[in-house]
């Protein structure tokens, strides 16, 4: 029963990757669910397939922009609240500090707008690679 699960769960990972390698892990799970429990050898399948997709895929490359894009907008948004919202005091050196809500919202509309901009490049770069790729008809 549990070989069963963890030969499904084998499936999680990219083809390419379940092609090489699902008959050796297999192997491994029979040769250690004895000895090692098959709650761990499960819950290393699970961590195995999320890392096959984030690192083989490339997707790290996006998220890691995707992180930096939205820093450099909040950098930007934080000194541009702190310009433009007015102090107590009269005094040229008295520095502003945005409200937490301020920063949220900052924030939400950052990561929207990053969002916005990734998802709308890689459905154009995607369609791109496909009509280039795709065989030519007569």
């Amino acid at each position: 029963m549990t070989r069963a699960l963890y030969a499904c769960l084998l499936w999680l990972h990219p083809p390419a990757f379940r092609r090489q390698f699902a008959t050796e892990m297999l192997w491994v799970f029979d040769q250690a669910r004895v000895s090692e429990g098959v709650f761990l050898l499960l819950l290393d399948l699970m961590i195995s397939a999320a890392r096959q997709w984030l690192f083989r895929s490339g997707l790290w490359k996006v998220m890691l922009a995707l992180a930096g894009a939205t820093l450099q907008l909040m950098a930007g948004g934080v000194g541009w609240m702190a310009s433009i919202r007015h102090t107590a005091s009269n005094h040229p050196c008295a520095v502003v500090t945005p409200l937490i809500s301020d920063l949220m919202l900052l924030t939400l509309w950052s990561v929207g707008i990053v969002f916005v901009g990734v998802f709308t490049s890689a459905c154009w770069v995607t369609r791109f690679n496909r009509r280039r790729l795709a065989p030519r008809r007569r």
